[in-house]
């Protein structure tokens, strides 16, 4: 009697836990599994804005197409453009992001800067600011009239300079992504790896003096070992902010300017997430654009596998 009673004691305090998760389980699968449930399903239909609320639709009912809007995606000119454009920004953006902001955290932790502190706050305004309001006011400040960094880059260049408006030109734009991207994501990596810096314990910095190590060879040889798996970090997790960027471009100039790619016209600065979501809101092709998020999220798990694997492990033996 004495076994039953405490395993109904212990019973009833589970089922009271089961209860309290059941909530929390329904919206994890309503606003977590069914969106991807239901977006796999979509891939594999001609899904529109108008027949998946009306699957009857006379003029194109929603149908099961299999793997027709796959073989779309890889024999669209537009994709493979995409792709190669933001792989070419991975390439081009994350190097430039970790330069900075490893050379700023660098920077400031050292004593000899006056004033530091207030210098390394400032320098995170970045940070504090909403994304889409920095990249608003850098639109404006690439105004192709009267925009201050324009007439900078135009100095700078020798030319106009051309980011955004009816003449922008694709390579300014594309320049002007890249060091967009940056100024939103130094003051992280600063921040992240300064704290590294901070961490390494002094009697290792002060070894090295001794030993007659210069600053440039106590930076290589002592402390970038010591941080390089924290540097690996922020360069996984900046370059997946890159390969999945969205917001500078949509906001810039909307992917622009337009060009012609093997006979078809298609937008020049198109990355990945920005192509899709024109699909799905200019072309109103749901189920293409489905599929295509697909194809993005394999690709994401594909990279983020292999710095995993070739970084991370191999960084530990």
């Amino acid at each position: 009697m004495g076994n039953q009673k405490g395993k109904e004691e212990l019973l009833f305090p589970t089922k009271i836990a089961l209860l309290l998760v059941i909530p929390s389980l329904f919206l994890f699968i309503f606003f977590s599994i069914w969106p991807i449930a239901f977006s796999v399903y979509l891939a594999f239909t001609n899904a529109n804005q108008i027949n998946v609320y009306r699957p009857d639709y006379p003029a194109r009912p929603l149908k099961f197409i299999g793997l027709d809007n796959f073989v779309q995606l890889f024999n669209d000119p537009a994709f493979y453009y995409s792709l190669l454009k933001t792989l070419l920004f991975l390439g081009t953006s994350v190097p430039l992001k970790i330069l900075i902001g490893v050379g700023l955290a660098f920077l400031f932790s050292s004593p000899l800067i006056y004033g530091r502190k207030i210098m390394r706050g400032l320098l995170l305004t970045p940070w504090a600011l909403p994304a889409i309001l920095s990249v608003m006011i850098w639109r404006g400040a690439l105004d192709p009239r009267y925009g201050p960094m324009t007439q900078l880059f135009s100095l700078i260049l020798g030319r106009p300079f051309k980011a955004v408006g009816t003449d922008m030109v694709e390579w300014d734009s594309f320049l002007a992504y890249n060091i967009i991207e940056v100024w939103l994501a130094y003051p992280f990596i600063m921040t992240v790896v300064g704290g590294a810096i901070s961490g390494i314990p002094k009697e290792i910095i002060e070894a090295s003096i001794v030993d007659g190590a210069g600053v440039f060879h106590r930076t290589i040889k002592v402390v970038l070992p010591l941080i390089k798996r924290t540097v690996a970090f922020v360069a996984v997790l900046t370059s997946g902010a890159s390969l999945q960027a969205f917001l500078i471009p949509f906001v810039l100039n909307d992917g622009g300017p337009m060009i012609k790619f093997m006979g078809k016209l298609i937008s020049s600065n198109d990355l990945l997430l920005l192509y899709g979501y024109h699909r799905f809101m200019r072309d109103y092709e749901w189920g293409y654009a489905a599929a295509f998020y697909l194809i993005v999220v394999l690709i994401l798990s594909i990279y983020i596998y292999i710095w995993f694997r070739f970084v991370f492990q191999r960084g530990g033996r």
